[in-house]
């Protein structure tokens, strides 16, 4: 999967095909009609493989971070947040915000392919009954459709009832009908139930591709979500059975040292234990470019680094360096997000935030006269009178009120607390915008905090086993049982957000997370946590259908912008 997954679409597997190749009586020009090279083992290869590209359009890229971490209760934007209409939910926030006209074209772009592999995967003929052929075809039907689930999910929790489609489609679709959420959960818990039944890998990883872990895990997150908004009873028990049959059955254990996870000797989600999927960011930084290199990509490569780094450059003793980072500051923790961590006993704090920056500029120290080794120290609570006189003239000392107002508004957007689970010190050099670090999509960690949520609902008696499995391994040591909560806790909604707030914050889960406890409880939490996005209302969400698509399409009177956008 380092390099075979690098292309949007399969045509530059033809142009590497060698001069004997062409000479075969293969007709490489008419791929998708019956016969063609689709119709070959070789061609549904490279559909397949174009399936999972539009997944590095999304796994730590700037646009997908604002979309699902930017605007919630833990994730507020920082000075050099390009779109604060998302993050602050401004009335400009309509059907022209590209990150929402981006996603969009490019995953229903994504389905497409998911649609074309899954069609001609029925269609490559196999008249001998070859076992390793059926298996493969198999196979990549299964990741296909797992495919297709994972894009059709993104595109409902973020626009709602929209367009569902399931077979090839070779032109522009003028009459769209919008299928409800409901319906499209359906085709997608379809699609993972066909994969789970399939000869999908059962290793840890296969490489990048879909295993089916990968399938048993997502469907599980899924499954989650609807019974968070319906309420059924049946859901939640098929989420806790699924989870738990990841955790208890599959090839996947907790690290001991949860900064470890983040290190980037673990990088490469091949060999990362709690990684169940991940997207594949190749050493070569070739292979992670796209056809068309728009901008969201940044020229390849895993971006999250770049975005929660702090503006630290420009401050006496620093300068910018390959261990810090180059800091575009797009995003910060908000302080309610920082005040969820029990610093002494939760060791999630210190492995997921930076508070030290090591003087690299003596010759810049500027009126810090006797710094001599720390040129930026934040701590999370307030510094007293005598932390503030030692730092006097050796260093900058920030506390949270030098970061937040008194409401937890952000004060200062270029130094604060920084999110630090993406950084990439191993990159070639200080401006390297591109990191190789594969992009993490399925945890399994967060398998044991669906077990919990999902068991609490359930009244499964071994629900709070998991959770405070997850919790006593995430202790500093010697806190084991100072980690371990109660049953009515993991009953609790808002112990439930707090807690997966502590394990996967930053993970591109955030905003989903919010809002699959209904309008009411998405806008209550983040007024309360993040009075940034204060302007939050029920409307929120949803996002606004891109007006390029409403003004393309013909049904206007039954296709309609979503509910409060222009």
């Amino acid at each position: 999967m380092k390099k075979s997954i690098l292309l949007v679409a399969s045509l530059m597997l033809f142009l590497g095909s060698g001069c004997d190749s062409f000479l075969d009586e293969t007709n490489y020009s008419d791929v998708t009609s019956e016969g063609g090279y689709y119709d070959t083992e070789e061609g549904l290869n490279a559909i397949v493989n174009a399936c999972y590209t539009p997944l590095r359009f999304w796994a730590g890229k700037e646009d997908a971070i604002g979309l699902s971490e930017t605007g919630t209760d833990i994730i507020a934007a920082a000075s050099g947040c390009v779109d604060n209409n998302m993050a602050a939910y401004t009335q400009s926030l309509d059907g022209t915000n590209s990150a929402c006209t981006f996603y969009f074209d490019r995953f229903y772009a994504a389905i497409n392919w998911c649609n074309t592999a899954i069609y001609h995967a029925e269609t490559v003929p196999n008249p001998s009954k070859d076992e390793t052929l059926a298996t493969t075809l198999n196979k990549r039907e299964a990741e296909a459709r797992v495919l297709r689930a994972f894009y059709y999910w993104i595109l409902t929790e973020t626009f709602g009832d929209t367009y569902y489609i399931d077979v090839p489609s070779s032109s522009i679709v003028m009459n769209p009908v919008k299928t409800s959420v409901s319906d499209i959960y359906q085709h997608m818990f379809s699609d993972l139930d066909w994969a789970i039944t399939s000869k999908l890998s059962t290793q840890q990883s296969d490489g990048g591709r879909v295993t089916v872990w990968t399938a048993k895990a997502l469907k599980a997150r899924l499954l989650l979500t609807r019974a968070s908004v319906t309420k059924d009873a049946k859901m939640y028990e098929q989420a806790y059975n699924l989870a738990k049959d990841v955790i208890d059955n599959g090839p996947f254990e907790l690290a001991k040292d949860f900064a470890s996870i983040w290190d980037m000797k673990n990088s490469d989600g091949n060999s990362n234990n709690e990684v169940i999927w991940y997207v594949d960011y190749s050493t070569n930084q070739l292979y992670n470019s796209e056809l068309d290199d728009k901008p969201v990509i940044r020229n390849g490569g895993n971006n999250a680094h770049l975005l929660f780094c702090m503006k630290y450059d420009d401050q006496p003793g620093m300068t910018r360096s390959i261990e810090y980072g180059r800091p575009f500051n797009r995003y910060m923790p908000t302080r309610y997000l920082i005040d969820l961590f029990d610093e002494e006993r939760d060791q999630r704090y210190g492995g997921s935030f930076r508070h030290l920056w090591i003087m690299n500029n003596e010759k810049g120290k500027g009126k810090y006269t006797a710094m001599a080794d720390t040129a930026i120290y934040i701590i999370k609570g307030e510094a007293t009178a005598a932390q503030r006189a030692w730092a006097e003239n050796r260093y900058q000392l920030f506390d949270r009120n030098d970061i937040y107002n008194a409401d937890g508004s952000t004060k200062n957007m270029k130094q604060s607390l920084e999110l630090c689970k993406f950084a990439d010190p191993a990159r070639a050099s200080k401006d390297e915008d591109r990191s190789t670090r594969d992009g993490f999509m399925i945890r399994i960690a967060e398998m044991y905090l669906i077990v919990a949520e999902a068991g609490a609902q359930t009244d499964k008696s071994d629900a709070l086993d998991y959770m405070n499995k997850l919790r006593m391994t995430r202790a500093v040591a010697g806190y084991e049982e100072d980690m371990c909560v109660n049953l009515s806790q993991i009953q609790d909604i808002d112990f439930i957000l707090d807690e997966r707030a502590r394990e996967l914050a930053g993970e591109q889960l955030r905003w989903f997370d919010l809002k699959r406890f209904g309008k009411e409880q998405f806008v209550k939490r983040i007024k309360k946590c993040n009075p940034n996005a204060a302007n939050v209302d029920e409307h929120h969400w949803v996002r606004p259908f891109p007006q390029t698509f409403l003004d393309a399409i013909e049904n206007k009177t039954e296709f309609t912008q979503n509910t409060g956008y222009k």
